[in-house]
């Protein structure tokens, strides 16, 4: 394993060298060229274990550093300076903790690094008038939001953010830090003893080996060195998600380059400028802004954006007007701090922060902005909200209201009939908590769940004609929405006496999953209702169920239920039939509902684990015959 890292460190040592810009001579970048070459140096004297050399090469790369850094960087530098900074820090730490120089080894390499300093670098530091004695100055701080969090998205997303691969979630931090069943993954304080340096470095991981460079595994290793420490806001909110700002720094504030995050600072301006033009098939100039893989694409004058390169990226000049018509056209032009942003971002990579490139830009930027707010915050959305939605179907009739921990309850009931459904509903989720294995101490909804209460089927159907422009289906006592940004629970309790526990768990389990994402209708009636049966398994409901579930004659194929928009009495058997059938081995389910929680997409959660996608498994399902009576 020692050897192992002795190779890691030479690796890192050398890094991947990128070549210099060409520059006029007098220019104080045309150092950055020769201190890329002493690192290679140290790299090469590294593999040879000539360590006393390696040093000297570095300590030669970091005298020409202190020079570059001595004069005035311009600011189209800094990025490329402050990544020499990094290299060079990163190779002096692990060079020196894997061959520590001592004795004759020691003055020898000082002798070294004096002679090869003054000579390479004395010729160099002419070049730069303003160039006066200086220390390096300090590389930036390593973060795990801005610096480790993008590397795991880009090359560990597929397998343990998007999935949970091996038993290993990266999908928050908590889960990163959690590890998997054979324990932490990450030692804070030593890379070395970190199984998810070593899988990396062995080449066994990302699969196929050689995705994470050098420069990332580098990253990780000195974040893990340095306490592996959090420095976001909340540690059980995705991956990507940004921490709280304190503020951006513009170029005046030590010529650093703006943080920008493309769904938190750029998404909404083209959201609520670009899409009256560049949205659907006919989108002008052949450019769609509705989602980010079309942003990426470009349109019939080319790519829109290019990586690395603001100043010749088509969509800044076409935003600064300084190629064909400005944009956005008839209107007013962007503030020039969101241009800045946008070649900000683009400079540095113009890397996508969220889970699907193909989502809708709407969309993600809806989700973006929800998982950037409190639990108490998006309470006091939804609570506006709810009221809002009430006076929409209801606009002559005051709603009874009660808050509980983890519900907004509107209704026209009784004051004392909501207070009872209130009760049930928090006694439910615990009941849920329980089977599902969540977390007890956390809501079981961020921003809680409305729940409507209705005191007749008539006025659930219209609450539903109103509000989702649809017909309520006949003998239907509830669903769960998620649309948009909208999240509710209907229940309507006229004939529910001793049955109103497992309504109320139905309802309540399935707004539970409709929160969790694009968990489609049919999947979460179904699943609300085995939940309810699975913690009321004695309520006279079960009974009616089972009833229904008799009734019912096979659907023509899988499609017929899994494309069901209109969940009727039949569907809602049939999708409690077949989901029923998954929970059969209840950890599965289980896993399946904490993959959804980590925001997974449906079809991806479902084949990751029970290795096929919904249409498939209803496929299987009916081969069982499962209405065979």
């Amino acid at each position: 394993m020692r050897t192992a890292f002795a190779i890691l460190a030479l690796v890192m040592a050398g890094w991947l060298l990128r070549p210099g810009t060409t520059r006029a001579a007098d220019d104080p970048g045309d150092l950055i060229p020769s201190i890329e070459q002493s690192l290679g140096s140290a790299g090469k004297f590294y593999r040879e274990k000539n360590y006393e050399d390696a040093a000297a090469a570095l300590a030669e790369a970091k005298s020409m550093l202190e020079t570059l850094q001595a004069g005035n960087v311009p600011d189209a530098l800094r990025p490329q300076v402050e990544k020499l900074e990094k290299r060079l820090v990163s190779a002096e730490r692990l060079v020196a903790k894997l061959k520590p120089s001592s004795g004759k080894a020691a003055a020898a390499t000082k002798k070294k690094v004096s002679a090869a300093s003054t000579s390479r670098s004395a010729a160099k530091a002419k070049k730069s008038a303003k160039a006066k004695p200086t220390s390096v100055a300090a590389p930036p701080a390593l973060g795990f939001t801005a610096d480790v969090a993008p590397i795991l998205i880009a090359h560990c997303g597929n397998c343990h953010i998007r999935n949970v691969r091996g038993n290993l979630s990266m999908a928050t931090f908590a889960n990163l830090a959690k590890g998997n069943h054979n324990g932490p993954v990450i030692t804070a304080g030593a890379s070395q003893a970190s199984p998810l340096v070593e899988v990396v470095f062995s080449g066994r991981m990302p699969p196929g080996g050689g995705q994470i460079s050098a420069d990332e595994l580098a990253v990780i290793s000195l974040w893990i060195d340095a306490g592996a420490r959090f420095d976001g806001g909340d540690p059980t909110a995705p991956l990507g998600t940004p921490a709280p700002m304190k503020g951006r720094e513009g170029p005046a504030a030590g010529n650093r380059p703006l943080s920008v995050q493309f769904l938190r600072d750029l998404a909404p301006a083209l959201v609520t400028n670009c899409l009256d033009c560049h949205t659907g098939e006919k989108a002008a100039g052949e450019l769609r802004l509705d989602t980010f893989a079309a942003l990426a694409s470009g349109g019939a004058s080319g790519r829109a954006i290019q990586p690395g390169n603001a100043r010749d990226s088509l969509l800044v000049k076409r935003l600064r007007g300084l190629n064909g018509d400005r944009m956005p056209k008839d209107k007013p032009a962007l503030p020039s701090e969101t241009i800045e942003r946008f070649e900000s971002w683009i400079a540095s990579g113009a890397k996508f922060d969220g889970p699907d490139e193909t989502m809708s830009l709407k969309k993600a930027v809806e989700k973006s902005e929800l998982a950037q707010m409190s639990h108490a915050e998006l309470t006091t959305k939804r609570t506006a909200r709810a009221d809002a939605i009430w006076s929409q179907a209801f606009p002559n009739t005051s709603a009874a209201q009660l808050q509980t921990a983890n519900f907004i309850l509107r209704g026209n009931v009784s004051a004392s009939r909501l207070e009872t459904v209130a009760k049930l509903a928090e006694a439910e989720r615990t009941k849920i908590v329980k089977l599902l294995k969540l977390a007890d101490d956390a809501p079981l909804v961020k921003g809680s769940l409305p729940v409507f209460v209705f005191k007749q089927s008539a006025d659930y159907g219209e609450f539903v004609r109103v509000v989702e422009s649809r017909e309520a289906p006949a003998d239907t006592l509830g669903h769960a929405l998620a649309k948009e940004a909208d999240l509710y629970s209907c229940l309507v309790v006229s004939s529910a006496g001793d049955e109103l526990p497992a309504l109320v768990a139905e309802q309540v389990a399935a707004g539970f999953l409709c929160a969790l994402g694009d968990v489609p209708p049919w999947f979460a009636t179904g699943a609300g209702r085995t939940i309810a049966a699975r913690v009321e398994p004695k309520n006279a409901m079960l009974k009616k169920w089972e009833a229904e579930i008799q009734k019912l004659s096979a659907p023509a194929n899988a499609e017929a239920l899994t494309s069901a928009t209109m969940i009727d009495t039949d569907t809602a058997a049939r999708s409690y039939l077949f989901v029923r059938s998954l929970t059969k081995k209840l950890p599965q389910f289980q896993s399946l509902v904490g993959a959804l929680g980590q925001g997974q997409d449906f079809d991806q959660s479902l084949a990751s684990v029970y290795r096929h996608d919904a249409s498939e498994l209803v496929e299987l399902w009916l081969r069982s015959k499962p209405f065979g009576r």
